[in-house]
């Protein structure tokens, strides 16, 4: 798989799942007259896709399926978590985007987007936590993995 010697995984998810089953409630139908395949298509892609990882180490974006870019971001690296909460897409669908700021590799800062997860700002929290424990003292870390 993608994790590497010792590294835990923490959590996996894509795109939010209420903006998945409401879009293909909207586009389902409307394929039928052809209309709405181009947006179905799109939902589908998207939903299978696009896969985070999140582990005690690192963040792992999956993007593909055939051809696939696998993207990471150590947690020593990540500078700073901006969450992107659009009013329509929180009441709507309860998703956001999370957009990780790396240290800049050449003269250009990086940003890693997470597009369209639920719960943008307890997943904000809940990396900024690993980052944390990242940083700990090896003693002080394997304390805080058991409790996971």
């Amino acid at each position: 798989m993608y994790l590497s010697e010792g590294e835990e995984l923490v959590t996996v998810f894509g795109i939010g799942d209420k903006y998945f089953w409401i879009n293909t409630a909207i586009f389902f139908p409307l394929s039928f007259f052809l209309i709405g395949m181009p947006g179905l298509l799109k939902v589908f892609h998207l939903k299978h896709s696009k896969t985070y990882l999140l582990t005690n180490r690192r963040i792992l974006i999956k993007d593909g399926v055939f051809n696939i870019n696998l993207t990471t971001a150590p947690y020593d690296k990540i500078t700073h978590i901006t969450v992107r909460d659009k009013f329509i897409n929180r009441i709507s669908y309860g998703i956001g985007d999370l957009v990780v700021h790396t240290a800049a590799s050449g003269s250009l800062p990086v940003e890693i987007v997470l597009e369209k997860v639920s719960q943008p700002i307890k997943l904000k929290n809940l990396i900024e936590e690993l980052i944390y424990k990242e940083k700990q003292p090896q003693v002080v870390k394997e304390s805080l993995v058991k409790k996971l």
